[in-house]
């Protein structure tokens, strides 16, 4: 079964790849992240991708386009109204991806953070199958508890205004 997974991140990636390991699975990873400021950022965790899932899983990377994103949240940075329209654009892309390139299912691995509203993601995603007439794979352990140690680990979900509300919890600026 061909499955495309949307990956954000090593992390998430990892737990996912764990979380479905015993699944017979020809997995692709579709690294769609206009959300992830700045380029630095984004470049980062695509290298670390690529070294935590080997030679073996293939990569799809589509253009690097932050203007998809901004158009897609406006100027409403406001939590969490913002990251739903975020996941929106990131799964929508993906479930089409999917579809045209004919693929049998498709997830994403924001159903494995636990930083992540994984409700409404689930919710958004089976909207999509049902668009683009595809089947979302959902997975038997969402979230699993996995060491993840000697590779980069962000500390904010990838966009501008995440990055900026965890300097001010660090900071303590309001």
């Amino acid at each position: 079964m061909k499955l495309l997974l949307h990956a954000c991140c090593a992390d998430c990636a990892l737990k996912f790849f764990e979380a479905t390991k015993d699944e017979k699975l020809e997995i692709t990873v579709f690294y769609y992240n206009p959300n992830i400021h700045p380029r630095a950022e984004y470049l980062t965790r695509l290298l670390t991708i690529r070294k935590v899932v080997g030679k073996e899983v293939k990569i799809i990377v589509p253009d690097y386009r932050p203007k998809d994103y901004f158009e897609e949240v406006g100027d409403n940075s406001e939590k969490p109204k913002r990251c739903v329209k975020c996941w929106n654009l990131r799964l929508e892309r993906t479930a089409r991806y999917a579809k045209e390139k004919d693929f049998d299912f498709f997830c994403s691995t924001l159903v494995t953070s636990e930083y992540q509203d994984q409700e409404m993601i689930e919710k958004i995603a089976e909207s999509k199958a049902k668009k683009y007439g595809i089947k979302f794979w959902k997975t038997k352990n969402n979230c699993c508890d996995l060491k993840t140690k000697g590779f980069y680990k962000q500390f904010f979900c990838g966009c501008v205004y995440s990055l900026k509300e965890r300097y001010e919890e660090k900071y303590k600026v309001k």
